[in-house]
């Protein structure tokens, strides 16, 4: 069984893109699971929570949920990415690659590997 950490962009100015940033997390991260393996999908735990914080902007939202990342981080042992745009921007994203490379765990973009899935 693999024990993969889902990332996936979240931040947007647009709320409708969020919820659908969202959506698709939940998705490929029920396929993941479907397939026999173990996920920690960091935007479908974080995105509930996130809309009862009240008077917190994305920046302090980003930092309550660092340290709650790196527990689940420390557990999981591969880093998939929900390459949807603006993945290669996310300061999120770019954490968790540090993480899971300075580890030696493999990185991989869902793109490349959701035929591994089915």
């Amino acid at each position: 069984m693999r024990k993969i950490f889902l990332a996936c962009p979240y931040s947007h100015t647009d709320a409708k893109v969020i919820h659908e940033r969202f959506q698709a997390c939940n998705q490929v991260a029920a396929k993941i699971v479907e397939s026999g393996n173990a996920v920690f999908s960091q935007v479908t735990m974080s995105h509930p929570i996130n809309l009862a914080f009240t008077g917190k902007d994305n920046a302090a939202i980003g930092k309550l949920w660092a340290p709650v990342d790196a527990v689940f981080m420390d557990v999981m042992e591969e880093l998939i990415i929900l390459d949807l745009p603006g993945w290669d921007i996310s300061s999120g994203i770019k954490r968790e690659i540090e993480f899971f490379k300075g580890r030696g765990q493999r990185v991989s973009l869902w793109s490349e590997v959701d035929h591994e899935f089915h």
